[in-house]
């Protein structure tokens, strides 16, 4: 296995990123005799895998009009792609099957699909059909690039739940807002719109009825959630804007209130009596084929989000600012640990310098 051409796969694959959900990203090399003759990712959800996309790139330059593949085309090519081919039926054929018809010499695979309906069933069946298949071994740096490109697929698929990242904006002594609610603008526009680019990203953004009611955002065109366990916010708040929104509120959401929102058209579901369950709340959304989440919300939400383990990636944005008063906003709240030993440590750390703010990064979880 040849890590130029594989790493030249992991590049292809990373066009995806944000525009493949609820699909992974992958990404496809063909070689012949030492050089890419082919090369494919897949797009978006519902069009051709990366795989396919190589084979019939390579048929067109070679001048094959139809349809049917040609072996003799690709009897002595070898085939690299960042996931194992699927072997099933979905809103596309199965690519597993194209590729035996293909009848590639080699295929190296990144990582095998954890989704339960492959998960290892496309490489037994170009086993049998007598292409040799290799699969970059778990514990080398291949593998950590292959698997950092689909983390949400990954847990998803393992654990039926949306990855999460926690962002945040925040002064140096760890403030989200003044004690007044004054938070326009603690971090510079440079890096609001970098969070902006990576929100968009991810499948939905999730913020509590405290942002909802003091900054009225928009929260871009991805699907929003709102925490709002009594349904207190304003449903003509710009969130609620179309039907891209989602409230989770609690049972004890006064039925005034649930008039209210129905009223406007607002999407809501109960998921706990007396707050939020936000771990409920993630199956909820994981069955409904939500791979990734982006929590913007206030210390209240990120309290809940961290006191119940649920965070896999944390970003945070840090303004050379001070604001002091311990009745100012902090960025995280909740219970919290008791210990520095239960604390949550993140791992993989990257500082970079985006304006005048540092950003600052690091993983909970890798999957």
């Amino acid at each position: 296995m040849s890590k130029t051409f594989m790493m030249r796969a992991i590049e292809l694959a990373r066009f995806g990123m944000g525009k493949t959900s609820p699909n992974p990203c992958v990404g496809a090399v063909i070689v012949k005799g030492g050089f890419v003759v082919a090369e494919g990712w897949h797009r978006k959800a519902g069009e051709k895998h990366a795989e396919i996309v190589a084979i019939d790139s390579l048929m067109k330059k070679s001048g094959i009009k139809t349809v049917d593949i040609d072996p003799a085309l690709f009897s002595n090519a070898d085939l690299y792609v960042t996931l194992e081919p699927c072997c099933h039926f979905g809103k596309t054929s199965p690519c597993a099957s194209k590729v035996i018809k293909a009848r590639f010499k080699n295929v190296f695979i990144g990582m095998k699909d954890p989704f339960s309906k492959v998960n290892g069933k496309g490489i037994w069946a170009m086993k049998r059909a007598g292409i040799k298949v290799e699969v970059v071994k778990p514990d080398c740096d291949l593998a950590f690039e292959v698997r950092s490109l689909n983390q949400p697929f990954i847990k998803w698929a393992q654990m039926g739940m949306p990855y999460v990242v926690l962002k945040a904006g925040m002064t140096l002594d760890g403030k989200t807002a003044t004690r007044y609610g004054e938070s326009k603008w603690i971090t510079s526009e440079a890096a609001r719109k970098d969070a902006r680019n990576l929100r968009n990203l991810f499948d939905a953004v999730l913020v509590g009825s405290g942002t909802v009611k003091a900054d009225n955002p928009r929260l871009g065109e991805k699907l929003r959630i709102v925490v709002d366990g009594n349904l207190s916010c304003d449903p003509k708040s710009q969130v609620f804007r179309d039907e891209n929104c989602f409230v989770a509120c609690t049972s004890c959401a006064p039925l005034a209130n649930r008039r209210a929102f129905e009223k406007a058209g607002i999407k809501f579901r109960t998921f706990g009596s007396r707050i939020v369950s936000l771990k409920s709340l993630l199956k909820y959304l994981g069955k409904q084929g939500v791979l990734s989440v982006f929590v913007e919300g206030g210390g209240k939400i990120h309290g809940g989000f961290v006191d119940g383990k649920l965070v896999d990636k944390v970003i945070f944005y840090i303004a050379p600012m001070i604001i002091g008063d311990h009745e100012a906003f902090d960025v995280i709240s909740g219970t919290g640990f008791s210990s520095l030993k239960k604390a949550l440590r993140l791992k993989d750390l990257d500082v970079v310098k985006v304006g005048e703010d540092l950003k600052v990064s690091g993983e909970v979880n890798f999957y």
